[in-house]
This record gives structure tokens, C-alpha cells and sequence, in this order.
């Protein structure tokens, strides 16, 4: 019987504005956002570094 490989995945959408749209962000992705913007309150809580306990902000429109 075969091992199944865990993959995890993530969808980015960066628009014109430089805004990067999300989707089933996973923590390895999360970590890696982080690095490119570490100021950012969005990504913080979703990365090892920090508490996932907190929940994450929403992006304003």
C-alpha cells in the first residue's frame, strides 16, 4: 500500500496595486510572506514566529 504525501498548496493573486489576494494560506507560504513584508498584521499571527491565537485582521476594501 502506498504512503499518501501530505501536499500543501496556497493560491496567491497579486493585483495591479500590489495588494496579494490569499487563498488556503498555509504556514510555510505564511512564513515566506512574512519575510517579503514583515510589518504586516495580516500575516504575523499565521507564521511559527508568532501566536496562532490570534485572530487575523481583515483587509480593508
Amino acid at each position: 500500500m502506498k504512503k499518501r504525501k501530505n501536499i500543501l498548496s496556497a493560491e496567491l493573486l497579486i493585483l495591479p496595486d500590489g495588494r496579494i489576494l490569499v487563498q488556503n494560506l498555509t504556514q510555510p507560504m505564511a512564513e515566506l510572506l512574512r519575510k517579503l513584508n514583515p510589518h504586516d498584521r495580516q500575516i504575523a499571527p499565521r507564521t511559527a514566529g508568532k501566536s496562532a491565537s490570534k485572530p487575523a485582521r481583515r483587509c480593508r476594501p
